[in-house]
């Protein structure tokens, strides 16, 4: 049993290790890595060992301990400056003091073992403490294969999640920015269709009142003809009082070519306008009937494409309605037919077909 002067010793050594690296004598050790490690692994040492020892300390001799505590009084004494030998370094008499403590090892170890019991086990106690231990860590094992296997199909379901959220959220971010597309468009479809309506009205309108002032203008040049063609007109009624023409038949040539000329080209500009106003009226209702048709493909894109189930099938339904939007067939209003002849070319034949004609 050890006595207490022993255990006292451990005690105090084992303080005054912890506390001497505080003191202003260590600063030498501290500020040298040469040595400071040496040291350190010779305090290390002897902590460890007292740190066994200290389970049953009670229990074993002085003779195992007093080596220990020894050791330990050295380590500190080589910290202050009192352990060391005349013309001796710091690193040698850390190696010299833990040579002589490892001398005494075997002893020590010897008797912690038998303090411990392990010593008076049985073979058949060893086999069975072996067998359980075997048992243990294998259970250890497989508890500890069995969490990592979880760990790592909550990780793959975390992650697989993770991945079908960041999908979903992508087809929401395309989703909502196509329906902010879509909206543009179908705002700015929707303004252009007032813009045509209006422009088309406009038009329509203007030939309407063309068309009214050309009718117009022949019933009056037909209720109206000039005063010489008038008075040659009453003089060639049957019982009329005048037996010769007014005029010479040469100056009533003249005459009806020029009246002729003045009232076909008045015609004839209101001919050109009837026509230019009534071509862009039809380019108009043209241009109506188009809008028409990029506003009703343009309501139909979400539904066409949220009726797809694969984003291919979606971009390639996506690309076949912009391009729906952009074509446009035949509205029947605007047709390839053949170029009438201008105005004024009918104007020249009239005239030249007048100045022919004999009397």
């Amino acid at each position: 049993m050890a006595s207490d002067e022993l255990v006292r010793r451990l005690e105090n050594a084992k303080r005054d290790l912890a506390s001497v690296v505080n003191g202003s004598t260590f600063n030498q050790i501290r500020n040298n890595s040469a040595l400071l490690v040496p040291w350190t692994g010779a305090s290390d040492l002897a902590l460890r060992w007292m740190t066994k020892s200290e389970p049953v300390m009670r229990s074993l001799e002085d003779a195992p301990l007093q080596p220990l505590a020894l050791f330990a009084e050295q380590v500190v004494g080589i910290a202050d400056g009192r352990t060391r030998a005349q013309n001796e370094s710091i690193p040698d008499t850390v190696r010299r003091v833990t040579s002589q403590f490892q001398l005494s090892l075997p002893l020590l170890a010897y008797e912690l073992l038998a303090s411990s019991g392990i010593l008076d086990i049985s073979d058949s106690s060893l086999a069975k403490w072996k067998a359980e231990a075997k048992e243990e860590v294998r259970a250890l094992v497989g508890e500890a294969a069995s969490n990592i296997s979880k760990s790592v199909d909550d990780a793959r379901e975390g992650i697989r999640k993770t991945a079908d959220e960041a999908v979903k959220d992508f087809e929401n971010a395309k989703t909502e920015a196509s329906k902010i597309s879509v909206v543009n468009a179908q705002s700015q479809f929707q303004a252009a269709a007032d813009a045509l309506r209006t422009k088309a009205t406009v038009w329509s309108l203007l030939t309407a009142l063309i068309f009214s002032g050309l009718a117009a203008l022949l019933i009056w040049l037909l209720l109206n003809p000039p005063p010489l063609i008038q008075d040659i007109v009453d003089a060639l009624k049957p019982g009329s009082k005048d037996t010769a023409l007014p005029v010479s038949v040469p100056l009533l040539v003249v005459a009806s070519a020029y009246f002729t000329s003045i009232r076909l080209a008045i015609v004839g500009v209101l001919g050109v306008g009837l026509a230019f106003s009534l071509r862009m009226t039809r380019a108009y209702f043209h241009m109506i009937e188009h809008n028409e048709h990029k506003l009703r493909v343009t309501n139909s894109i979400e539904a066409f494409v949220a009726a797809v189930r694969t984003n291919e099938q979606k971009d390639r339904v996506l690309s076949k309605l912009v391009e729906s939007v952009t074509e446009f067939g035949d509205s029947g209003i605007l047709g390839n037919e053949e170029k009438p002849p201008s105005m004024p070319s009918v104007i020249f034949e009239t005239m030249t077909k007048n100045f022919g004609k004999p009397d």
